[in-house]
């Protein structure tokens, strides 16, 4: 039989993700997000210049 570690980077990862999925308020933003992506509410941002242009509007 094999044996594996886990990596450091594994453990911050999975701790990341059980951070996110256990805050209601980022779970709720994430599902605001699918539903908005699926609207088609969304807008193509190909560089910083277009992120600023976008965030001044």
């Amino acid at each position: 039989m094999e044996e594996k570690m886990v990596t450091r980077e594994d453990i911050e990862a999975l701790i990341d993700s059980v951070e996110i999925l256990s805050n209601s308020k980022t779970m709720e933003a994430l599902r605001k997000s699918d539903q908005d992506i699926k609207a088609g509410r969304v807008r193509e941002v190909n560089s910083v210049a277009d992120l600023l242009d976008e965030l001044q509007t």
